[in-house]
């Protein structure tokens, strides 16, 4: 029954998720032609991103700060992330209006629109890492992480449907389906509620000074950024080195979606294995499998060797990220598992803006060998300091 009410929820969750990330996507394919609108040139996107990862950062804490507040004084948080995300859409529905007053109105509205989707990104996660049981938190995070991959699966589809479009409906449409989607947050939380309380969290919280803490956030940092390198900059340019250039625009939206099919696949053993090992070798074995898949990606000849290598480095960073939100919501009970939660996804959000900082740096056109090893060291680096973190305290 327990277990019953934390799935349901987290699928749930996973569809809004899914909506989330799509209205991300949206976001991202048109805001090149809202920057030129608003009369600030298209060169300034990448940094336009890096700030909205920076403000994604901060804004997690925050969440992760008010979920752990709204928890200790018996508080709900659910009506709380109900108008965050309210206000979240009105400002996605208006930024295609707000481009045509300029460049100041446009990324005005676009840093309150970033900063309050933030209640969707760690709360969610946050709330089942405080309610459900520690031995079901991989598995609620798994099921959860199916809309992200079906939403970064639909994503090359999605740029070739909407171009040429105008953005006024692609963001009415994403900004009405989040609203519509979220407007559950309050049933969800009662739901959660109901769990017996020795399904809920018991513990002690990890101290943020303490090694084990510290050890976990490097290696999520470094697992964050090998699968930001990997996916937006190396795995674009081996698809390009094993298929032929006039083949290029029908077979990249169909190989680039291959990691996160293998991603969905590597969702479901991630309960199993967390038992069987714990969340941190767990984890681990994800940067393992990932980082080798990685090396194998690089030597690929073929399309079908290079999809699987794909593929196996979609599996590894599921076994990662889900095993990573149980570790991280783990070491924050009882009592700040928001904050542990949030921690982790301000971390994605740093990987990310490490990303845009290669990227911005020019290496992967100068020193393109670099790059292309640079997530593997990452991963193998990521999955050495989860094994240490497992030593240090039993996941």
């Amino acid at each position: 029954m327990q277990s019953t009410i934390a799935s349901r929820v987290a699928v749930y969750f996973a569809v809004i998720q899914c909506f989330f990330a799509l209205g991300w996507t949206v976001y991202v394919l048109f805001l090149p032609e809202l920057l030129a609108r608003a009369g600030v040139d298209k060169s300034w996107k990448p940094w336009v991103l890096a700030l909205d990862q920076l403000i994604f950062a901060g804004a997690d804490l925050a969440m992760g700060l008010a979920v752990d507040r709204a928890r200790a004084g018996l508080r709900r948080i659910g009506p709380m992330l109900l108008g965050v995300t309210a206000v979240s859409s009105l400002a996605m529905l208006l930024m295609p209006t707000a481009s045509g007053f300029g460049g100041g109105v446009f990324l005005a509205l676009t840093m309150i629109w970033v900063a309050t989707s933030a209640a969707l990104r760690a709360p969610p996660f946050a709330l089942l890492g405080s309610y459900a049981a520690k031995a079901e938190q991989p598995r609620q995070a798994a099921l959860q992480l199916l809309g992200l991959a079906l939403a970064a699966a639909l994503a090359p589809y999605l740029g070739l449907t909407l171009k040429g479009i105008d953005p006024a409906l692609p963001f009415a449409l994403a900004s009405a389906a989040i609203l519509v989607s979220s407007g559950g947050l309050v049933w969800a939380e009662r739901q959660l509620t109901r769990l017996a309380p020795s399904e809920r969290g018991m513990g002690i919280p990890l101290p943020f000074t303490a090694p084990a803490a510290l050890l976990m956030m490097a290696a999520l940092l470094l697992a964050a950024l090998g699968f930001q390198l990997h996916v937006a900059i190396n795995a674009v340019a081996q698809i390009k080195r094993v298929v032929d250039a006039g083949a290029l625009s029908t077979m990249l939206p169909m190989l680039l979606p291959v990691f996160w099919v293998g991603f969905t696949f590597g969702l479901l053993p991630t309960s199993a294995l967390s038992k069987r090992f714990g969340d941190a070798r767990s984890a681990a074995l994800g940067c393992l499998i990932g980082a080798l898949s990685l090396v194998a990606s690089s030597y690929a000849t073929s399309i079908p060797m290079l999809a699987t290598a794909h593929a196996l480095a979609g599996v590894g960073w599921a076994l990662t990220m889900a095993n990573g939100i149980g570790l991280a919501a783990a070491s924050g009970r009882a009592g700040a598992e928001g904050r542990y939660t949030s921690l982790f996804f301000c971390v994605l959000a740093l990987g990310t803006l490490g990303r845009i900082a290669v990227s911005l740096s020019g290496v992967p056109q100068t020193l393109p060998d670099v790059v292309r090893w640079l997530p593997v060291i990452a991963w193998t680096g990521a999955a050495l300091l989860l094994l240490q973190v497992a030593r240090r305290r039993l996941s």
